[in-house]
């Protein structure tokens, strides 16, 4: 999921580099019950955890498209703010996840400071479950464009994750009703910023590699610089991590680093919806073999936070099928 416009007027992503190999699933053809299009998300969430998915010719996915664009505008305004300002509004971990993270909060895995800052907008608020937050006035003046995103989002993760449920066997429903948007939960929209590398001690890890916390995440990206875990490798060797150009099913160790080639001389900024299921929701296994977890989907997410903030690495990544043998 990209967006158009803002592809204009920036460097071209390298050739030289190795790119992960990523199916595209057909947002129109999945709503349709396209077959080929309900195996290839079924085989991309088991194997690689990634796919690339084209939102056009669906009518959400269209608009979406647009309202992506409108966004990233606004995202780049909000993250351009004075430090000042952003102070106003600091997330307070582990009470709360929502507002702004500064640079440098976070380790990497050499135990140095991040190079990325983001600011999370909750679900709860937008949706009417809690107060609203307390948000920049760049951001309040377009808060029914955030929470036209974030519904139009939802319609689509309700219907990846119907249709993944039904693939595995289980009730359609099986992860929709742990993750209604009428109810408490940490889902966040995500406004990323990850700073320009433009002198040789920049050329490093920005944010840590991990696995993501929740069910599912809708990433928009343009430039180069999220890079996976190759299946089976190991994450300390350099050649193990493979370009981004974007259990039973696969959580895949991932991290932001460098933009390649010239892209590294830009600021690159993403937008995300980050879904994760209602606040008290069990996390423990649906189907397949293992061992259960007694924590709540808010514990769960309040342990990987802190363990991320601190350099708590992810070296492995989880479930789907073993696609190095």
């Amino acid at each position: 999921m990209s967006p158009i416009r803002q592809f204009e007027n920036i460097p071209p992503f390298p050739e030289d580099v190795p790119v992960a190999e990523m199916h595209t699933v057909s947002l129109a053809n999945l709503r349709s019950g396209d077959r080929f299009a309900i195996k290839t998300l079924m085989t991309s969430c088991q194997e690689l955890g990634f796919f690339m998915l084209d939102l056009r010719g669906d009518t959400a996915g269209e608009l979406m498209i647009e309202e992506t664009d409108q966004l990233f505008e606004i995202g780049k305004e909000l993250m351009n703010l004075s430090e000042e300002e952003k102070n106003r509004y600091l997330h307070d971990i582990p009470k709360s996840f929502l507002g702004f993270k500064p640079r440098g909060h976070a380790k990497t895995e050499t135990d140095e400071p991040d190079r990325f800052e983001w600011f999370n907008i909750g679900q709860d608020g937008l949706m009417g479950n809690a107060p609203l937050q307390p948000v920049p006035p760049c951001v309040d003046s377009h808060i029914p464009l955030f929470r036209s995103f974030l519904k139009h989002g939802q319609d689509i993760v309700a219907l990846i994750s119907t249709v993944l449920a039904s693939q595995l066997g289980l009730p359609p429903d099986s992860f929709t009703r742990l993750q209604s948007p009428a109810k408490e939960s940490g889902t966040v929209v995500r406004i990323i910023k990850a700073f320009a590398s433009p002198n040789p001690e920049d050329l490093r890890t920005s944010m840590i590699h991990h696995t993501d916390f929740g069910t599912i995440t809708l990433l928009a990206n343009v430039l180069g610089g999220l890079q996976i875990l190759a299946p089976g490798k190991d994450a300390n060797v350099d050649d193990s991590w493979l370009w981004w150009a974007g259990g039973l099913l696969r959580s895949n160790v991932h991290r932001i680093s460098y933009a390649p080639g010239q892209q590294r001389f830009v600021d690159r900024y993403s937008l995300a919806m980050l879904v994760r299921p209602e606040r008290n929701a069990s996390m423990k296994r649906l189907v397949g073999e293992g061992a259960d977890s007694d924590l709540t989907a808010w514990e769960w997410e309040v342990k990987k936070m802190m363990a991320l903030r601190h350099g708590g690495a992810v070296v492995e990544s989880k479930g789907g099928k073993d696609v190095t043998k």
